[in-house]
C-alpha cells in the first residue's frame, strides 16, 4: 500500500479452513463501506496443517487490502506479534476468526480511543448483560483475572481477543513481547502499563462460540504458568523518556 491505512485489522489464524472465509466475508465488506481504501487485513496462519494458509492466499491474491502471513510454529502470542508489526495502520485492531465480538463493534473502539487512549480493550466484564457464556467459562475466567489483577490492575478482562491499538503503541509494546501462548495478552497490557500508555476499557457484544478451541481447564493452567513468568521477562525493560 503506497500510504500509511487508517485501520490494520490483524486476524491470527489455527486450522481454521472451516471459519476464515465466513470471517471475511463479515469483515470485508464492512470495512470497505466504512473504511473505503484507507484499511488493511493481516491474516497470520500460525502452523496451520489444513487448508487454512490456501484460503488466506486466495483472498489475498483477490484483495490487494488483504496481506497473508505463514508463521511454521503454533502460537497465537506469536501470531499477533507478527502481525502487529507487519501491519501499518494508524490503528491496529486485534480480532478472533470467530467474530465472538462482531466487527461493526468496531466503532465503539474508536469512539473510546479518540478520548486520548493508547490501548482500547473489549470486556466481557464492563457490562454483562452484553454477554452470552457459560457457566463454567465466566467463573474460570474470573478466577484468572484474580490470579493476574497484580500484573494489569484495574483491567477486568484481560483474555477478550478484540483490542485496539495506536500504532505506535502497537509497535512498542509487540516488539518487547516475549510470550508465545495464550498469556500474551497479560504480558501486553502488563507492558502498555509499564510505557505508560493509557488503558480504557469498553463493554462488547460476545456470544460463546460452541466451536472454541480452547480447552478452558488445560488452556488455563498453561497460562497461568505463563503469566507467573511475565514480571521476570521484563525485568529489564526501559521506560522511554
Amino acid at each position: 500500500m503506497n500510504k500509511q491505512p487508517l485501520l490494520s485489522v490483524v486476524i491470527p489464524v489455527h486450522n481454521e479452513e472451516m471459519r476464515l472465509a465466513n470471517c471475511l466475508e463479515q469483515i470485508i465488506p464492512y470495512l470497505c463501506t466504512r473504511y473505503k481504501n484507507n484499511h488493511e487485513i493481516v491474516i497470520v496462519d500460525n502452523g496451520s496443517t489444513d487448508e487454512t494458509f490456501s484460503i488466506a492466499r486466495m483472498y489475498a491474491y483477490t484483495y490487494s487490502s488483504i496481506s497473508a502471513l505463514h508463521l511454521p510454529i503454533r502460537g497465537k502470542g506469536i501470531a499477533v506479534k507478527r502481525g502487529m508489526l507487519f501491519a501499518q495502520g494508524k490503528y491496529r485492531y486485534m480480532c478472533d476468526v470467530d467474530l465472538s465480538t462482531p466487527i461493526d463493534e468496531l466503532e465503539k473502539f474508536f469512539k473510546y480511543i479518540i478520548r486520548d487512549y493508547d490501548v482500547v480493550i473489549g470486556s466481557r466484564e464492563v457490562d454483562k448483560g452484553m454477554v452470552q457464556s457459560t457457566s463454567l467459562r465466566h467463573f474460570i475466567g474470573r478466577a484468572f483475572h484474580t490470579f493476574c489483577n497484580h500484573l494489569a490492575p484495574g483491567v477486568l478482562d484481560t483474555q477478550c481477543g478484540f483490542k485496539l491499538f495506536r500504532g505506535y503503541a502497537a509497535e512498542a509494546i509487540f516488539h518487547r513481547l516475549q510470550l508465545p501462548s495464550m498469556a500474551f495478552d497479560v504480558e501486553a497490557l502488563f507492558i502498555a502499563r509499564l510505557l505508560g500508555y493509557r488503558i480504557g476499557e469498553i463493554p462488547v457484544q460476545w456470544q460463546h462460540n460452541p466451536d472454541s478451541r480452547v480447552n478452558l481447564v488445560w488452556d488455563s493452567l498453561h497460562m497461568a504458568r505463563d503469566v507467573i513468568t511475565i514480571p521476570w521477562l521484563h525485568m529489564q525493560t526501559k521506560i522511554p523518556v
